[in-house]
């Protein structure tokens, strides 16, 4: 009920005890005395109703005798006629989520956007959409949709860019590489949806893709093959990096045993030898020494025995 209508009921209530004319019945109540009172209640409704206070983040539409006004309020003091009634409709950024969690969104239980990819497959996508109202044009939307914008216009220009984008990808693609492709598609189709509708778009969000079954299953397999190829490319890396390190490993060996073999003259042998020989007769730890039978050599050393034998 409007304020309007208290002021209008107050003062014909005010004027109605005015004129009423006591007879030769005594009233205990002061007619007088209660219209009065009714007319300044009828002030203070009036006073009360002559302005309005807009808080921010909101604009206030006005509307008199069913007639919306041409400029919406901004946020501030105003004055106004006190037969009119203000609207006031937020312009702040909201967010309109369309979830398959329960209780996510805007909606309950699982209100994700199901579409058809380009190669016939049903992606189900998790979306928030952040949009404002046009200040400007706040009277328009009021008179022509309504308060409810977001599920007469918001809501529905959603589902029809997700839908219709989803049409010139492929699922794999929405999926991957081309997410940001497709995210940039759908905004575009939001713009063109919203021109005009007093609604601005800030920002579309592509929270989550749900693919069918089978492509999860094949993208599950195809990640498994690349990581096992992966794993192959590595080995054999290895193994050629192995089979170079024992290449020059024994390419080394080979030039030592060249460079030894060229050194080794039966002179310094048998010099290499006695020299050996004499390091061994002289260990404390040695009292038996067995001499190879083919090497012409003559050990003329004193071999000591044990102590006690003579």
């Amino acid at each position: 009920m409007s304020t309007s209508f208290f002021i209008l009921f107050f003062i014909a209530l005010g004027i109605a005890l005015l004129t009423f004319k006591q007879r030769d019945t005594v009233y205990p109540i002061k007619f007088k005395k209660l219209g009065l009172l009714s007319f300044g209640l009828a002030f203070l409704s009036l006073l009360s109703a002559s302005f309005t206070i807009i808080e921010p983040g909101y604009v206030g539409v006005p509307v008199l005798f069913g007639n919306v006004g041409s400029q919406s309020l901004p946020a501030g003091f105003h004055p106004i006629f006190f037969l009119t009634d203000i609207y006031k409709m937020s312009i702040q950024t909201k967010n309109y989520t369309m979830s398959s969690v329960n209780n996510e969104g805007n909606k309950a239980g699982d209100d994700a956007v199901a579409t058809l990819s380009r190669d016939q497959l049903i992606l189900k996508f998790d979306v928030s959409v952040w949009y404002h109202l046009d200040p400007a044009q706040a009277n328009n939307v009021y008179s022509n949709i309504g308060l409810s914008y977001e599920e007469v216009i918001v809501r529905p220009a959603i589902r029809t860019a997700l839908v219709n984008a989803a049409t010139k990808f492929d699922a794999s693609d929405v999926m991957s590489l081309q997410r940001d492709a497709y995210t940039k598609m759908v905004t575009d189709l939001l713009l063109q949806e919203l021109n005009g509708k007093g609604v601005v778009l800030d920002k579309v969000l592509i929270r989550n893709v749900e693919p069918p079954t089978t492509v999860s299953d094949a993208i599950a397999a195809k990640l498994k093959a690349s990581q096992e190829a992966q794993q192959m490319e590595y080995t054999i890396q290895f193994a050629q990096k192995e089979a170079e390190r024992k290449a020059i490993e024994a390419q080394g060996i080979s030039n030592a045993q060249k460079i030894i073999g060229n050194g080794l003259t039966q002179n310094y042998l048998q010099w290499y030898y006695i020299s050996q020989l004499k390091e061994v007769v002289s260990s404390p730890n040695n009292s038996t020494i067995i001499l190879p039978y083919d090497q012409k050599l003559t050990p003329l050393l004193n071999i000591p025995g044990k102590k006690g034998e003579k």
